[in-house]
């Protein structure tokens, strides 16, 4: 008969830890991103630092740990990607990089010039908001990638293998669809760092 309160017990501890699990992930998985959209003005320096941040010492330099080691990171975790939103915005139903917007492009091809970040590749990644046919806004985001991608190639002689260009249109929406603002957060396009 006191196996049930201490059942019950464990079936709480179970469905609390259940429940904080969603919320972890989230967190890490915006760990590493940049909105560049909401700053007036950023450096050719801040994106990089964004899209490449520097390695941290994985211990506190003249710590030693005694034959143990340096902690190792769980092998199931994913790593979060260093990802940066650019602030480029496409006219309504354009593909067409605008010219407004290649300060921004320009910065993103001076980085992924540097010798230092010539071995990275990178994901273009377009999304839009819900407005209009899932179709078109799928199709759109895939040719605004496409054109950046074209204009990096062209402009920086950048290896197109080095360059990937996925849209995702309206399915990972930021904000809420209901909202002005929130359809404005939706419609972004997203540097990740792939990696060498």
């Amino acid at each position: 008969m006191r196996w049930y309160p201490m059942t019950g017990v464990l079936v709480l501890i179970m469905l609390l830890a259940t429940m904080g699990l969603p919320v972890a992930s989230r967190a890490q998985d915006t760990a590493g991103w940049t909105d560049f959209r909401t700053r007036s003005s950023y450096s050719v320096e801040d994106l990089a630092q964004a899209l490449f941040p520097a390695a941290e010492p994985s211990t506190t330099p003249g710590v030693r740990t005694r034959g143990i080691g340096a902690p190792q990171a769980l092998p199931s975790l994913p790593v979060p990607r260093a990802t940066v939103v650019l602030n480029v915005l496409f006219a309504p139903n354009s593909e067409t990089v605008p010219s407004s917007s290649h300060a921004e492009i320009d910065k993103l091809g001076t980085v992924l010039s540097w010798p230092q970040h010539t071995d990275y590749r990178i994901q273009l990644e377009g999304h839009t908001d819900n407005q209009g046919a899932d179709r078109k806004n799928q199709t759109l985001s895939e040719k605004r990638v496409q054109s950046i991608k074209a204009y990096l190639i062209q402009h920086f002689r950048i290896a197109p293998e080095r360059v990937r260009a996925v849209g995702y249109g309206e399915s990972r929406p930021i904000g809420s669809n209901d909202t002005p603002e929130g359809r404005g957060q939706n419609r972004r396009v997203e540097v990740v760092n792939l990696g060498r």
